[in-house]
């Protein structure tokens, strides 16, 4: 099929339009809309661009068909896509668009933008993917402005929800703001519910479900909050991210808790002393024990390792603590 639309034509001309064709097809494969790089829009008047031959095109196609490949990447279940050096895609993309603006700059500023900005979506950087989606709204080619302003208009509404002013005025405020932000993530990742950006929205729902459990763990000591709130939150936060790849960090917190609460015990409550209750204590421990166990066994997660040294750190303690109670 390739042979026959490239007849005549020069060997680096060949070679570029069958890139074009391939990343057309990969995108339309896809599902997503794909970038016509051979079309671009009016230079910066401060700049003057170098005139776009077939090795610049093919260039930033190979930069653009890789980050478009995995634009509709689940993030929330799954870790970042990395490249062949092991860095982040999108961070790794952007840094080659930089390069290329720098090689070329003023070439395709347009599609530039607009894998850009796309870039900085899916890493979750909203204002900085609206500044993208701005400069690839003004181009000539009429199916990339649309696909950059549907995309304004999308970061735009995840930046408000993502990143609102919180009131920290006062404790119950900040609460209040948090768990508002919370509800608006939520939401948000139903609106956009069988798309890839509802795996934003549950990103950010998750990131926002922490902060307010870490806000429970840090005034626990203080009215009208109680370590109850902080159980209570991440024990939620574990049912309510089940699919995430984060999950055993919800795990990993709740167990750092009640190793902290059997720790709390023991300053309380003197291990040598008359009052000090062995069942009580083992109860904390017990509760660690479990939530340690279970990030223990999660082959393929980060979290593994650490919840097997956390393990054998917690039966070393339980182990010291239980011969001074005897």
């Amino acid at each position: 099929m390739l042979d026959g639309a490239l007849w005549g034509i020069s060997p680096r001309e060949r070679e570029l339009k069958e890139r074009l064709i391939i990343g057309s097809i990969l995108a339309s494969l896809l599902g997503i809309e794909s970038i016509r790089v051979a079309q671009s829009a009016p230079p910066s008047s401060q700049t003057k661009p170098a005139k776009p031959d077939s090795q610049q095109a093919a260039n930033l196609l190979i930069y653009v068909a890789e980050l478009q490949r995995h634009l509709p990447d689940d993030v929330y279940r799954y870790p970042y896509a990395t490249d062949v050096t092991g860095q982040n895609v999108f961070r790794a993309g952007l840094v080659r668009l930089s390069n290329y603006e720098t090689l070329f700059p003023g070439s395709m500023r347009d599609a530039v933008a607009l894998a850009r900005a796309q870039a900085y979506e899916k890493l979750t950087a909203y204002a900085e993917a609206g500044k993208g989606y701005q400069i690839a709204q003004q181009s000539s080619d009429s199916n990339l402005s649309k696909v950059a302003g549907e995309g304004f208009e999308r970061v735009r509404k995840f930046d408000k929800a993502a990143n609102p002013v919180m009131d920290k005025s006062g404790m119950r405020t900040f609460e209040r703001d948090l768990q508002t932000k919370i509800r608006d993530l939520d939401d948000l990742a139903s609106q956009y519910k069988g798309t890839p950006y509802s795996t934003h929205a549950l990103l950010e729902r998750e990131r926002a479900q922490l902060q307010l459990a870490e806000f429970y763990l840090t005034n626990r000591f203080i009215l009208p909050y109680s370590t109850n709130d902080a159980i209570a939150q991440i024990k939620r936060n574990i049912e309510q991210n089940r699919n995430s790849k984060n999950l055993y960090t919800h795990h990993l917190m709740l167990a750092d808790l009640y190793y902290d609460l059997a720790r709390e015990y023991t300053i309380l409550n003197d291990p040598d002393g008359p009052d000090f209750k062995l069942k009580e204590f083992q109860g904390f421990a017990n509760s660690a024990r479990t939530e340690y166990g279970i990030v223990q066994q999660a082959d393929g997660f980060s979290e593994k390792l650490e919840g097997r040294a956390k393990l054998a750190a917690l039966e070393a303690f339980v182990e010291r603590i239980s011969d001074r109670a005897r």
